[in-house]
């Protein structure tokens, strides 16, 4: 699949650009925004009911530390980064967001180690009074934005719980923890409207005029104009950081490809010439065998002849022409 996360006609950098998804879900300038999504999601079931309250950010996007980089850096940091955005609401529930646009093989088992890591955090935690250090732990949910297909099923939004060992812990059935795998390019038909809005976002980098005021925002915020001129420029950089990529492996790709073609044709080949040879030795076998039934007749044959039995009588015992019987004379 072909990633265009750069519009030209419209000049929009869509939000699944890797510096305008964190600019806009980790910036405190656009929290409302970002405290928007997550309560979209929330009163989606299995979290229907869950109301996230006043919520700050773990993980601030600094676009100046990625300007300080070198250029041949600025782009990979912002592609290479494991958590895009991470943040905390009052009561403590913890929430870890990525935008993921390839498909990896590990990918749900980074997601969980990643999850597991942020609810550890939570050990110990003396901002309040816990009852043991291990009662300051809170559940941390996971949402995971994908563009390529991860799952094999139509399925948009599914929930995982990597951490679900114990039922009487948290209400709302949060459990330990919560694994949101978003997948913005399937069916999003049967989704409440306030997701079909987002999704639709996700794709486009538009919304329409029946959406909230936040996701409005949203857009506007990801429309190129909105960026400073450098961060358009590293935009641009991870554009085409991912499209070499892409290149790169389908270069591989076709490579492996053409590898197991030409090991199929060897397979092939060899298979076809240990048939051949197979039926050569079973042919082969069958002419010795039948050479030697023939030795093995004439010689009764003599024995009977010599025993003074007629040569019709001898033909027909040995199953041989009289004439064949009748050479065994001279």
């Amino acid at each position: 699949m072909m990633y265009n996360n750069i519009n030209e006609k419209s000049k929009v950098i869509l939000p699944t650009n890797d510096l305008n998804f964190k600019r806009l879900f980790a910036s405190p300038e656009f929290i409302h925004i970002s405290q928007g999504f997550l309560q979209d999601l929330a009163d989606y079931d299995p979290l229907d009911a869950l109301q996230i309250s006043s919520i700050s950010i773990e993980t601030p996007y600094n676009f100046q530390e990625v300007n300080q980089l070198k250029d041949d850096q600025k782009g990979k940091v912002l592609l290479n980064t494991e958590v895009d955005y991470a943040c905390c609401d009052e009561n403590g529930l913890r929430f870890i967001l990525e935008m993921q646009k390839k498909d990896q093989k590990y990918l749900e088992e980074r997601i969980a180690y990643n999850t597991g890591q942020k609810f550890a955090q939570n050990y110990a935690r003396t901002d309040k009074e816990y009852l043991s250090k291990y009662s300051s732990l809170q559940p941390v949910i996971a949402v995971i934005i994908l563009v390529d297909t991860h799952f094999k099923d139509d399925i948009p939004i599914r929930f995982l719980r990597p951490h679900d060992v114990r039922h009487d812990v948290y209400k709302n059935n949060l459990n330990l923890g919560l694994e949101l795998y978003i997948e913005i390019n399937k069916d999003i038909s049967k989704l409440p409207e306030s997701l079909k809005l987002w999704m639709k976002y996700f794709r486009t980098g538009r919304v329409s005029e029946e959406a909230p005021c936040y996701l409005q925002e949203a857009a506007r915020v990801t429309e190129r104009s909105s960026l400073s001129k450098k961060e358009q420029e590293i935009a641009d950089l991870i554009e085409k950081l991912e499209q070499k990529r892409l290149a790169e492996d389908e270069t591989v790709r076709f490579k492996a490809d053409a590898m197991i073609a030409e090991a199929e044709e060897r397979m092939a080949e060899e298979k076809e010439k240990m048939a051949e040879e197979l039926k050569q030795g079973i042919e082969q076998g069958i002419e010795q065998e039948r050479k030697r039934a023939d030795m093995e007749r004439i010689e009764i044959a003599k024995s009977l002849l010599q025993a003074n039995m007629s040569v019709n009588d001898v033909a027909k015992h040995v199953n041989l022409p009289v004439c064949d019987v009748n050479a065994l004379f001279v």
